[in-house]
């Protein structure tokens, strides 16, 4: 077969796949739209479903893209609980005594995520840089403005929040979605800290929700195969 013909076929196979994917991730787009078209006040029964939505159309499209491709495999699952207690972490920092457990739904998600992403290889330089990262933003900009309960608790969940993002830009086969992913959610949540100990932040809720349902969808969409085993058949 013509080298020409072969490259025209897998250009079309990307572009269907692009396709197909895009038309998976409308009711997460749609989601979003409405979430940030509303701003609906919190706490309320109302925002909530409002903002766990965008999260759960985000599980719902790692279910029907690895069944698609009859790929379910550990990795999908892992990703998919991920979203799941991701969605439980949405529905209890709409309720500010809901806070802690809220915290650490989204710490067993970074877990789940942790699995997902394997612990091999080490990266030891990788994770050298998320050590000091994470020390610094701990001790320099939040140690100061946490009290009781949260000294611990903020430094165990930025230590989860951390061996996720160093799991992510460690995989074998690096994934920028899974890279820029990891490194979005660490930023939302210096966020969500931020606002929530030391100073309210200008426009908390669009940077916060902004940077987070990004990181969302682009650890999701890492569960769609890669083409480029086809091009190379």
């Amino acid at each position: 077969m013509d080298i020409l013909e072969i490259d025209a076929r897998y250009r079309r196979k990307v572009a269907a796949n692009t396709r197909s994917l895009l038309f998976k991730l409308v009711p997460f787009l749609v989601s979003c739209v409405l979430y940030f078209v509303l701003l609906l006040p919190e706490p309320s029964v109302q925002s909530t479903i409002v903002k766990c939505l965008p999260t759960l159309s985000l599980a719902y499209f790692v279910v029907i893209q690895s069944y698609h491709t009859e790929l379910w495999r550990p990795y999908g699952r892992q990703i998919f609980q991920g979203l799941l207690l991701s969605a439980v972490g949405d529905l209890c920092l709409v309720w500010p005594k809901l806070f802690v457990p809220g915290m650490a739904a989204f710490a067993v998600c970074h877990v789940s995520y942790i699995s997902a992403f394997g612990l091999r290889p080490l990266h030891p330089l990788t994770l050298l840089l998320f050590v000091g990262l994470g020390a610094a933003t701990y001790v320099y900009l939040l140690l100061p403005c946490l009290t009781g309960l949260y000294v611990w608790a903020v430094a165990i969940y930025e230590s989860l929040l951390c061996a996720m993002a160093w799991r992510a830009l460690s995989q074998p086969a690096l994934r920028l979605s899974t890279s820029l992913g990891s490194l979005l959610f660490l930023v939302s949540d210096v966020f969500v800290a931020l606002d929530k100990f030391c100073s309210s932040l200008p426009h908390a809720r669009l940077l916060i929700m902004s940077t987070y349902y990004s990181a969302q969808a682009l650890i999701a969409v890492s569960v769609a195969p890669q083409d480029n085993h086809w091009k190379r058949s």
